[in-house]
C-alpha cells in the first residue's frame, strides 16, 4: 500500500477546489493569462491554492473550516455509532488534518496528533472486522477517506486470499 502517493494526489486535487477567501486589500494578477482580482472587504471563491498563496502575503484571508473542531466531532460521532458502525468522514479529512496540524505549536501539535491517532485506530478496529465480511460497497466508500478506502480494499483482498489458502481451493479438475 503506497498511501503517501495517493495522498499526493488527492492532495492536488483538494488545493485545486474552490474556497472563500476575504480579500483584505485591493488587488489584480494576471499570471500566464490567468487573471484575479479582489477588492478589500469582499469574499471570494478561489481555488485553495490561490487563496494560501494571497493569505500567506497577508492579501487575504482563508477562510478554512476549522479542523480541530471537526476531529473532536469525528471522535465523538466514531465513539456513538457502535462497534460493527462507522461514521462518515469526508473523503479528504486526514489530508486537510494534517495540513491544518502544520500550523500548530509543538503542544497543540501533540494533542492533536493524539486525539487524531485515536480516531484512526477506532476506524481502523472497525474497517479490519468490517473488511474481513464484506466487500466494499457504495455507501459504505462514501464514508470513508481515501486512504481508508484503500486500506479497506487491502484488507479485504487479503482476507479472501487467506481464506482460499487455508480452504485449499480446488482448480477447474477438481484437484487442489
Amino acid at each position: 500500500m503506497e498511501i503517501d502517493k495517493i495522498e499526493k494526489v488527492h492532495s492536488i486535487g483538494y488545493r485545486l477546489k474552490d474556497a472563500k477567501i476575504t480579500i483584505n486589500q485591493d488587488f489584480k494578477y494576471n499570471v500566464a493569462g490567468m487573471k484575479i482580482e479582489g477588492t478589500q472587504g469582499d469574499t471570494n471563491n478561489m481555488p485553495q491554492w490561490v487563496g494560501k498563496i494571497l493569505s500567506e502575503n497577508n492579501i487575504g484571508t482563508l477562510n478554512s473550516p476549522d479542523m480541530i473542531t471537526q476531529l473532536k466531532q469525528a471522535l465523538s460521532k466514531e465513539k456513538m455509532v457502535g462497534e460493527y458502525q462507522i461514521s462518515t468522514l469526508d473523503p479528504h479529512f486526514y489530508i486537510r488534518l494534517k495540513e491544518s496540524m502544520k500550523e500548530l505549536n509543538n503542544d497543540d501539535f501533540d494533542k492533536v496528533e493524539s486525539m487524531m491517532l485515536e480516531l484512526f485506530r477506532m476506524r481502523r478496529g472497525k474497517l479490519v472486522k468490517i473488511a474481513d465480511s464484506i466487500k466494499l460497497n457504495s455507501e459504505l466508500y462514501n464514508k470513508l477517506t481515501v486512504e481508508e478506502s484503500i486500506f479497506y480494499k487491502t484488507i479485504h483482498e487479503n482476507s479472501v486470499e487467506f481464506e482460499k489458502q487455508i480452504r485449499g481451493e480446488r482448480n477447474e479438475n477438481g484437484t487442489s
